[in-house]
């Protein structure tokens, strides 16, 4: 039986097809419909009022199912008068998962911490907290 070279090619074609997608697949490359289960955090905040300069520590823990996450990049918001919230700036977490913000408000502000994420953790962000500057 004679094939032609049309139809040797196109079988060449095919079972290089198979192959190309079985070496994605074992190599645990995804197509696009697939979804990603990234794991829950939490965040936390607190504030300690300094007398020096009247100002804060605003200070948070980030964590996933009770293991600290280090190295990851934690923002700090304020609320404005018009109920808009405002990035002031970030900071990576320490090995405990802490981080750590002097603030200067005006004479009452609210402030939150927002994690945006990454490719193997879910975003999160605090509760909002009030902060008073002492006069």
């Amino acid at each position: 039986m004679r094939t032609s070279l049309k139809t040797r090619l196109a079988s060449l074609a095919a079972a290089a097809a198979i192959a190309t997608t079985g070496a994605m697949a074992a190599a645990g490359v995804a197509d696009a419909g697939t979804v990603h289960h990234r794991l829950h955090t939490n965040l936390s905040i607190g504030a300690i009022s300094v007398d020096h300069h009247q100002g804060a520590i605003i200070h948070g823990v980030l964590s996933s199912h009770r293991t600290a996450l280090a190295g990851k990049r934690v923002w700090l918001d304020r609320k404005l008068k018009g109920g808009k919230w405002v990035l002031l700036r970030s900071q990576l977490t320490n090995r405990h998962g802490l981080v750590r913000f002097a603030v200067l408000p005006p004479a009452t502000a609210a402030f939150k911490l927002v994690f945006r994420g990454t490719v193997n953790f879910a975003p999160s962000q605090s509760l909002a907290i009030v902060v008073h500057r002492k006069a």
